[in-house]
């Protein structure tokens, strides 16, 4: 019955004329893979380390900038070798003077150990500008007096900028808000003195870690993040894709939704004589599905841009049938007409002199069921008479669940073998036996035809699109009402 429905909703989907070649389609990138690209790309250049292992030492020049508004070593405070005043120490953690915290503030100096992340979120703000913010976390240690950690944000906004058929990113500016410091006491000596301290730190931190954090990060953070969005949005083809006849892909614009990147692209394929012309200009697709669940990207044909680029992939090839197999000689038994029907003393001789070839000019056409998507085959049978004097032909349309396959960077369509058929004109002798003579088509096509059209249609596959990051090898079809969502799954 899925069959039955799909023929009809395939029969008026049939070739039509020439025209050039230019088809739509949109690619889509979800928020959260980039996201995780961003997130693994800044992991991967360790744009924090520049913020790890920082000395504080008297000597001038050998600090962090963040640490030049604190007076962490004074000469009169400190032994040689920059060693506190153990004596100083001893005092404050007993509590016998609580004033000397703010000198062992500048005696002891403040360590930035280490600093974990960062953790990449992405914020939609526009349809043309998103935030990407970096939470950090530092680890920091005040001699052996306190160890605790610091969480901060990094935000860099983006900017989209469509010109012409061009999209160029502009970064807006890379900045730490000020405030809002979020820190967790690990270590401490002494409880008496963590409120004190705290104190101390938060006010110094809350004014030089953005300072700091602008200076040490934001400079490399900010190339990485403009060279991967350029990536995303430059799409070539596979270096193995060369020659005069290239397919080309290009973004024409931009844009942000609330979960991808989508860039309409147009793909500009070759388009012989003959093969169908795109669809007209006020023929507009129908709006796009949500991405799919659990997908990292997806590019997404209109079905009738889709067919548009079969017919002008396809080139047909005629199929000549063995007449020793034992269904062709049955249907050239069946079709040929009364004159050319071989005696008993003339079979080889009137066989050797006919033909029976399978032809199909037009390219296939592939029809949504729901969420099923058919591929449909027309073509005919033709019985040619000795030295082509008269022959006698059988059209047909072969429809079959559409199978589709993403390797080696190209889209292929292939028929299954649990196929229908349905018969068009014949000749008029054969009423009574249109059953038999549709059994032995469908016999004839699926054992003989099918196989070469497969491996016909291997050959004329649909080069995707590279893009650094995802890559379409293991990508799976999804047809969606109106759509086919060609979708890479996250890994």
């Amino acid at each position: 019955m899925l069959l039955f429905w799909g023929s009809l909703l395939c029969w008026g989907l049939l070739p039509q004329a020439q025209g050039q070649a230019r088809h739509l389609l949109f690619l889509r990138v979800s928020k959260d893979q980039l996201e995780t690209d961003i997130s693994d790309l800044f992991s991967e250049q360790r744009i924090l380390d520049h913020v790890t292992r920082i000395p504080v030492t008297e000597a001038a020049g050998e600090g962090v900038p963040i640490l030049d508004h604190l007076p962490f070593v004074r000469e009169g405070l400190s032994r040689k070798s920059s060693r506190l005043d153990l004596s100083l120490v001893g005092d404050l953690l007993s509590g016998k003077s609580l004033p000397l915290l703010e000198e062992l503030f500048q005696a002891g100096g403040l360590i930035i150990e280490d600093a974990k992340g960062p953790e990449v979120t992405l914020q939609i703000l526009s349809d043309s500008l998103f935030q990407v913010t970096l939470q950090t976390k530092l680890y920091l240690s005040l001699q052996r007096i306190l160890r605790f950690s610091i969480i901060k944000n990094i935000r860099i906004g983006v900017r989209l900028e469509q010109t012409g058929n061009k999209t160029r990113v502009a970064l807006d500016d890379c900045h730490t808000p000020p405030g809002n410091l979020s820190i967790e006491v690990l270590e401490q000596m002494n409880p008496f003195l963590v409120n004190e301290a705290l104190k101390v730190i938060t006010g110094v931190l809350d004014k030089t870690l953005p300072f700091f954090l602008q200076k040490m990060v934001c400079p490399l953070a900010t190339t990485l993040l403009n060279s991967l969005l350029e990536d995303v949005l430059r799409i070539t083809l596979a270096p193995t894709i060369s020659g005069p006849e290239d397919f080309q892909y290009h973004v024409t614009t931009t844009e942000l939704t609330e979960e991808a990147i989508l860039m309409q692209v147009q793909l500009v394929t070759r388009c012989g004589p003959g093969q169908r012309a795109p669809r007209p200009d006020h023929l507009a697709p129908q709006p796009l599905p949500k991405l799919a669940q659990g997908s990292m990207a997806d590019l997404a044909f209109w079905l009738e841009a889709y067919n548009d680029i079969l017919s002008c992939l396809y080139t047909s090839k005629e199929l000549l049938v063995d007449l020793q197999d034992s269904t062709a000689a049955a249907l050239i038994q069946l079709l040929s007409p009364r004159e050319l029907e071989p005696g008993p003393e003339t079979s080889g001789q009137s066989r050797g002199s006919v033909g029976l070839t399978v032809s199909t000019p037009d390219p296939p056409t592939v029809c949504l069921d729901g969420h099923t998507a058919m591929a449909l085959q027309p073509g005919s049978l033709v019985l040619r008479g000795p030295s082509n004097t008269s022959s006698v032909s059988v059209s047909w349309k072969l429809l079959s669940k559409a199978m589709f396959s993403s390797k080696n960077q190209e889209l292929e369509l292939q028929f299954t073998p649990n196929s229908t058929v349905a018969l068009g004109p014949h000749p008029a002798g054969l009423a009574g036996q249109e059953e038999r003579l549709e059994a032995l088509v469908l016999e004839l096509l699926k054992r003989t035809f099918l196989p070469h059209h497969n491996e016909l249609l291997r050959e004329q596959g649909l080069p995707l699109p590279s893009i650094k990051g995802i890559s379409f090898d293991q990508a799976r079809m999804e047809p969606s009402e109106d759509y086919m969502l060609l979708t890479v799954p996250e890994e």
